[in-house]
């Protein structure tokens, strides 16, 4: 394996390891730290029900469309590097 798609699959791997950790955060975080959360209250609803059902789907589609923005980027240079080494 060529050192450029070495370093193409290593960058893809921390990427996804990164959001992957960012994932199981924002996860652990609404029920770990739900009780808390319960006490605080707006508009009659109690401030976890508001992160577990719209702030974490909210971050779980921004970790998506980062993965997208990234992996095109990526690509785009991983196909760039290849057609300049014919």
């Amino acid at each position: 394996m060529n050192a450029s798609r070495e370093k193409y699959w290593q960058r893809a791997r921390t990427l996804t390891l990164i959001l992957l950790v960012i994932w199981l955060l924002t996860t652990i975080s609404v029920v770990a730290f739900a009780r808390q959360l319960a006490t605080v209250s707006l508009w009659g609803w109690p401030l976890h029900y508001y992160f577990a059902s719209q702030g974490a789907t909210l971050v779980y589609l921004a970790i998506v469309g980062v993965y997208a923005w990234i992996m095109q980027r990526l690509d785009a240079a991983a196909n760039s590097e290849s057609h300049d080494g014919r």
